[in-house]
Formats: structure tokens, C-alpha cells, sequence
């Protein structure tokens, strides 16, 4: 079983190494993305010209890379970063945002997944569907109403990321009302977080920039472990009816928010999978 208290540990490490974490994002989330990394204790680098991505992976200690509002350019930036963090060794973290909505961000995640290692495996229930190669009913960006995890398809979307993750050799993580983290001997369940987090732009993508900054000292799982409880806990003690006060509060506690808080209110279990079991 998890030791969350060990896990939080991590926390305390990237302060004392401030890892550079580069962080290849959509200019709509990137301020909140950096601060999110700032916060954490990391150094934040968003840079993203082909011609310097051998030269920034070369000095940095993760990479994540976000499918939104994608462009010639940064699909160019994105192959070339995770190449060359491939060839460095350093942690890599695809967040397969609109997966399910764009032909060309399905094919060029494809190519990625297909010619490239990552860590972790990221996207909401419409995009994990989506590159599994099933029916997709995503909304744009976000998760369509079909495909939002529930009671009664949770063991179908914890199967289908089984196979996703032992085909692509990594972890997976769908986000949802419940979150869905697996790796290949076990899966957890983390059910916190609030409702406003899905009215404002680009928590997920800071959720992302969240796991790549404790990626850069610890494992897929830890790291996603980390990052889920910082968001959606500080998402809850942050809850507002007035969306922009909300953001503000999120911002503060994201930055402040104690271990002692995050113990109190976690909501986590841990199964492990049938070794017998047909996957």
C-alpha cells in the first residue's frame, strides 16, 4: 500500500533541487502552467522553437508536452523535445488533449506514442477512449457527456487503460469526477477535487505541468499522485461561487497548501490487479 507521508516527501526535494521542468504548452494555459511549476519550488522553461529544443531538453530535468491548440511549429517542437529527452533519459509526460475531437492531433499522438517512450500517458475519459482506437464523444476539448467515468464504466475504462499502458509500456492517468492511475501491477482511485475546476481554462493543464515538476525526482506514480492531490485538493478548499475569485484562491493555495491538509483530505485507494486475469 502507498505511504502518502513518504510520497509527500517528494514535495520537500524538488524545493532543495528546483529542477528545471520544460513545459511545451498552449500560449492559452502557459502562465498558469509556469506559476504552477514556480510554485512547487521548480524553475519553469516553456520554450518551444524547433531550432533550440535540443538545446533546452539538453538542461532540463522533465519534459511534458500538451496536444492543445496545436500549430505546424509546436508539432515540429514536440517530436524534437521528446527525441531528444528520449535520448537523454529524462521523464516525459503526454497530455493528449483534443485527441478525441482532431484527426490531426489523433494521427500526430499516434506517431508519438507509437515511435517514442513516455512516462505517463495523460488525457480524460473522450481522449483515452480516442486513442484506444473506440468511439470518442468528446466535446471539443473536454470529455463528452457519455464519456465521463462513472459507477457503471469504471471497470471498462480501467481495462481499457490496462491495455493501453502495457502496449505502450507506461502509466496512465484518466481524469474524471473519479481519477483513474494505473501502472502494471495496480491502479488507484482519487476522488477529489470540485466541480469549478472544470469551468476554468487550463487545470488540466496545470495538473500536467503539476506531475511534470515531481516526475523530475520520483516515479510516474508518486508524481501523478502528487499532482492530483495538490490541484484537487486545493481546488476544494478554493471553492467559490464567483468563478474568478475562485482561480484567484486556487492560484494562492496551489502555491501554500500544507502536507498536513492534503493528508486530511485525500481520497485515495489503491487495488492491486488479478495476476491471472486476461488483460
Amino acid at each position: 500500500m502507498i505511504n502518502l507521508r513518504k510520497i509527500l516527501e517528494n514535495r520537500n526535494l524538488v524545493r532543495e533541487k528546483s529542477p528545471l521542468i520544460h513545459a511545451i504548452t498552449n500560449p492559452i494555459a502557459i502562465n498558469m502552467v509556469a506559476n504552477s511549476i514556480l510554485f512547487q519550488g521548480a524553475k519553469a522553461i516553456c520554450a518551444e522553437h524547433p531550432d533550440e529544443m535540443e538545446d533546452i531538453v539538453k538542461i532540463s530535468d522533465s519534459l511534458s508536452v500538451n496536444l492543445g491548440n496545436i500549430t505546424d511549429s509546436r508539432i515540429k517542437s514536440i517530436e524534437l523535445a521528446v527525441k531528444f529527452a528520449n535520448k537523454k533519459n529524462i521523464p516525459v509526460i503526454i497530455d493528449l488533449v483534443g485527441v478525441g475531437a482532431s484527426k490531426l492531433r489523433y494521427d500526430f499522438a499516434k506517431k508519438l506514442l507509437e515511435n517514442y517512450k513516455f512516462s505517463l500517458i495523460k488525457g480524460n475519459g473522450s481522449e483515452i477512449l480516442a486513442i484506444s482506437g473506440n468511439d470518442s464523444n468528446a466535446k471539443g476539448i473536454d470529455v463528452g457527456e457519455k464519456d465521463k467515468i462513472s459507477v457503471e464504466n469504471i471497470e471498462k475504462f480501467i481495462k481499457l487503460s490496462k491495455k493501453l499502458c502495457k502496449k505502450y509500456q507506461t502509466s496512465g492517468l484518466i481524469t474524471g469526477k473519479t481519477d483513474i492511475l494505473l501502472d502494471e501491477d495496480r491502479y488507484f482511485l482519487i476522488e477529489n477535487g470540485c466541480e469549478n475546476l472544470s469551468k476554468i481554462t487550463a487545470t488540466g493543464c496545470m495538473l500536467t505541468s503539476l506531475i511534470s515538476t515531481f516526475l523530475s525526482v520520483c516515479d510516474p506514480i508518486e508524481a501523478s499522485i502528487l499532482g492530483l492531490l495538490i490541484l484537487e485538493i486545493s481546488g476544494e478548499i478554493s471553492d467559490r461561487d464567483k468563478l474568478y475569485s475562485f482561480f484567484v484562491n486556487l492560484m494562492d493555495n496551489i502555491s501554500s497548501i500544507s502536507d498536513d491538509e492534503i493528508l486530511r483530505r485525500a481520497k485515495i485507494r489503491e487495488e492491486k490487479f488479478w495476476k491471472n486475469y486476461i488483460w
